[in-house]
């Protein structure tokens, strides 16, 4: 029988947070394959847990980014959270998925219309009342999704 361990997934791109299970004897390998990267950054979680994310994940043309609270920068590309230090083989989570789930922010770039009112004049000349005059930009910032069972 093969021994697996679970490992909870976040996808900023869905919001979806679910359990995995990762082949104990693949060691770091499927991780690459679930986040989609060449190269892993880890994040330490917590003392019991670590993030694995994708270090060249923040490229221009982002549509969809992580904050999670106590780090620096937004996390882009998918997360794996597993349990242990990272400086020795993971184990399974010791936190629930809905404990985990407190500490990240899905977030994406959201535009929105910006419509004119009453005859404003621009440095194009006069602008009608309800035409489209531009797109503001704001940060959309969502709780991860939960889906219990999937490990």
């Amino acid at each position: 029988m093969v021994r697996a361990n679970t490992a909870y997934v976040l996808d900023p791109e869905t919001t979806i947070f679910k359990p995995v299970e990762l082949q104990v004897d693949l060691g770091i390998r499927p991780l690459y394959a679930i986040i989609g990267c060449r190269l892993l950054e880890v994040v330490r979680f917590d003392e019991r847990h670590t993030l694995f994310v994708d270090e060249e994940g923040l490229q221009e043309g982002l549509t969809a980014f992580t904050i999670f609270e106590v780090f620096p920068q937004p996390i882009a590309g998918k997360i794996v959270l597993v349990g242990g230090d990272g400086s020795t083989p993971y184990t399974s989570p010791l936190i629930s998925l809905e404990d985990a789930a407190k500490h990240f922010k899905c977030c994406r770039p959201v535009l929105d219309p910006v419509f004119a009112k009453a005859d404003e004049i621009s440095p194009g000349g006069i602008i009608i009342a309800g035409a489209l005059a531009g797109l503001q930009c704001r940060i959309e910032r969502r709780a991860p999704t939960l889906v219990e069972g999937e490990a």
